[in-house]
């Protein structure tokens, strides 16, 4: 089976091509959405906007593994998947609406590894929706694609739980990896009989836009664990805010549970909340006027 992964410059795509690689579940091909770079990774040349200092990108684990990867627009996938005709195309985190043209040219299909529990949370960024609505964990789907956003048929689902208190680029790695273990439970059960999915129904479920700023304020009517889950999960998305009658708006940093030595203790850059099942202490970045 010739098969192609599809990503973007994101820690979701560069978990799930790692964790197959992992596996030796090895793609044909590897396109990332972005500017086209396939020249200087050929020449083992890093794409600016990738920092390998950090995590390494999709691009740089198809690197070194030998496999065929380029970067570019949507027209130059497009171009891609006509010219090596690839069987079926796993996509993680990429950020453009696939044509119905590119739809019906892969024989087996198109699959999408979708942040949430789908019907729930389609559209634009549904981890952080997750988080702002007050979920203890983050749900995956694994679905085929056709020419609606997020509405193709279910093939699986998990979910995985944030007790932890992740951060943001951490979510999105563990749904990566999360979102290949689909995929590979996928391609042993498509061994034995085709795998259709389930099919959604359109009238149900929910659909998200961009958060705006004023998701990120933080609500003292939450409970401390949503509270701190909330501060932690949003970081490395935007910076978190509580809005003070007296100081106007506090940019948050970090948020605990606050014990009784903390609640003793003098406390410069830092702000007490009292949740109805707990305290909180939060670090303060710094104060902006409304």
């Amino acid at each position: 089976m010739r098969w192609w992964f599809v990503g973007s410059r994101s820690a979701q795509s560069a978990a799930t091509l790692e964790t197959l690689l992992r596996q030796g579940v090895v793609p044909d091909g590897v396109f990332i959405d972005g500017p086209d770079y396939s020249g200087s990774i050929a020449q083992g040349v890093i794409p600016p906007l990738i920092r390998p200092d950090v995590s390494p990108g999709a691009l740089e684990l198809a690197a070194t593994q030998g496999i065929a990867a380029t970067s570019g627009s949507p027209t130059q996938l497009q171009q891609l998947v006509q010219g090596n005709r690839p069987e079926r195309v796993l996509v993680s985190c990429y950020p453009h609406r696939i044509s119905r043209l590119l739809l019906t040219a892969v024989p087996q299909g198109w699959l999408n590894i979708h942040p949430s529990l789908l019907p729930a949370y389609r559209g634009i960024n549904p981890v952080f929706w997750q988080l702002r609505d007050g979920h203890d964990s983050i749900g995956v789907t694994l679905h085929r694609m056709n020419e609606i956003f997020d509405q193709g048929p279910i093939i699986d689902q998990c979910r995985f739980s944030l007790a932890d208190f992740p951060d943001y680029g951490m979510i999105n790695r563990r749904v990566g990896q999360y979102g290949a273990q689909l995929f590979l439970a996928y391609l042993e059960n498509s061994r034995q009989e085709a795998v259709e999915g389930v099919a959604q129904d359109a009238l149900v479920g929910s659909r998200q836009g961009p958060p705006q700023e004023r998701d990120f304020a933080v609500d003292p009517d939450w409970s401390a664990q949503r509270l701190i889950r909330f501060v932690s999960g949003v970081r490395g998305l935007a910076t978190p805010f509580l809005v003070d009658r007296a100081a106007g708006k506090l940019l948050i940093e970090d948020a605990a549970f606050a014990n009784e030595a903390r609640l003793a203790a003098p406390l410069p850059g830092k702000r007490l909340i009292h949740c109805y099942d707990g305290n909180v202490l939060l670090q303060i970045l710094g104060e902006e006027s409304e």
